[in-house]
């Protein structure tokens, strides 16, 4: 042991110089450990030794900027919502992967110093194919006062597509006015909610979906969030119509196509889930007028929202954007234009499901070509429907009137004013 320490403890370094005997034969066994580490950690010094980066940060206010729109496609299923809450590791966010593509491509330096805007919050599970951001970028790959710099605009749509998830994809990007603003110069938003017609009446749906066209108070309609300290809860619904979702023959599938100027939070999931009640002949499509009559419902009824998974933010509509799908100097050289490279990638995602969804169909067709199947029928009556699937079993419906109502928008609010409170006082 000692020898082999000795041997050991003469080995040169570069940057060291001979090596000087210790007596070893007096070091306890601690003492030892000690010695050795000490030399590995000299030794992987003089092998691999630190290097320092002495590039310089980039410097965003060397290269010229413009604001600009993208239009965002997006599947939402692995997403905690579009708008990111800080922490994409335990909350991932369809706006926290275009962050990090962002800055990965040096178009933005920080989320906060790029005048961000977004035109809706779309919620957990939710997807979204004519979101619209609007954000300050980078305009060019070469720095101000170059000889060499270019008039052209990068080609945002291809740069940030090979850097974002598989589920988002930029569709389009469009020059904008320094003051626009996603939010607040959008005209009106239209969203999709998609449904297995089963033995729903559409014609009673229709009937309750019409009660809700125009402006109305439609805070039994949505979640009260008493942070936001929203007096005004009236939204115009310039249209709502509901028909086939597909092409096919027999119909199984359906849309309601919803468009209004602005919406409440999870306003589209709580009419969808009184839709859904009405089309199960469960409520009668007036039940929507009185949910509407803050006098009759003074707070919303409890009752469970629609699923997340078959909402889709399906356009928002802007005056004067003129979008560009594609950067012209770059389509030029490629064989595969943009918008085809799109649509192959999100075909082959569709793919994939429908061939899931056969396998799925085959073992239903099996299941219920059972003899015990046909025994234990279904009974619609017995079950709410919730989208996408899901639904809540019950041996007694209750009625809307009959059910306990949530707390107001005036109780919420004093409950939360007590609360922030309480926390002011502990610290």
């Amino acid at each position: 042991m000692n020898q082999w320490l000795k041997n050991l403890f003469r080995i040169r370094s570069s940057n060291t110089a001979h090596f000087v005997p210790s007596n070893y034969d007096t070091l306890s066994r601690p003492q030892l450990i000690a010695k050795i580490k000490a030399l590995e950690d000299q030794l992987s010094t003089a092998k691999y030794p630190i290097k320092h980066d002495k590039s310089r940060p980039f410097d965003m206010t060397q290269y010229s900027q413009q604001r600009i729109a993208l239009k965002v496609a997006y599947l939402g299923w692995n997403y905690s919502g579009f708008a990111a809450q800080g922490d994409e590791i335990k909350t991932p966010t369809v706006e926290g992967q275009i962050f990090k593509a962002l800055q990965s491509c040096k178009l933005i330096t920080h989320p906060d110093q790029c005048n961000f805007t977004r035109c809706g919050r779309t919620d957990k599970g939710v997807s979204g194919l004519g979101q619209v951001i609007a954000l300050n970028v980078r305009s060019s790959h070469s720095k101000l006062g170059s000889s060499s710099l270019s008039t052209a605009s990068l080609p945002y749509i291809e740069i940030l597509n090979r850097l974002l998830p598989d589920d988002i994809r930029i569709l389009a990007w469009a020059p904008v006015d320094p003051s626009f603003n996603a939010r607040f110069d959008c005209k009106s938003r239209t969203y999709k909610y998609f449904f297995q017609k089963g033995t729903l009446d559409l014609e009673l749906m229709q009937k309750a979906a019409s009660f809700m066209m125009g402006s109305h108070d439609f805070r039994n309609f949505c979640r009260l969030d008493p942070s936001k300290n929203i007096t005004n809860y009236e939204r115009t619904v310039v249209s709502l119509d509901i028909k086939p979702a597909t092409t096919a023959s027999n119909n199984e599938f359906y849309q309601v196509e919803l468009k209004g100027t602005a919406f409440l939070w999870h306003q589209v999931r709580c009419i969808m889930a009184i839709l859904f009640l009405v089309g199960q002949t469960l409520e009668k499509p007036e039940i929507v007028r009185e949910l509407l009559d803050i006098n009759t419902f003074p707070a919303r009824p409890e009752y469970p929202m629609a699923s997340d998974l078959p909402l889709l933010l399906y356009d928002c509509e802007f005056d004067g954007i003129q979008w560009i799908y594609a950067n012209q100097d770059e389509e030029k050289d490629v064989k595969i234009p943009t918008p085809v490279r799109t649509w192959r990638h999100f075909n082959q995602f569709r793919t994939e499901h429908v061939i899931k969804s056969l396998l799925y169909k085959t073992c239903i067709d099996e299941i219920e070509a059972m003899p015990t199947f046909k025994d234990h029928p279904e009974y619609e009556q017995s079950t709410i429907l919730l989208g996408a699937g899901k639904s809540i079993r019950t041996s007694h419906y209750k009625p809307l009137k009959d059910r306990p109502l949530a707390d107001s928008d005036k109780v919420k609010k004093e409950k939360y004013r007590i609360k922030q409170l309480k926390k002011a006082e502990i610290k």
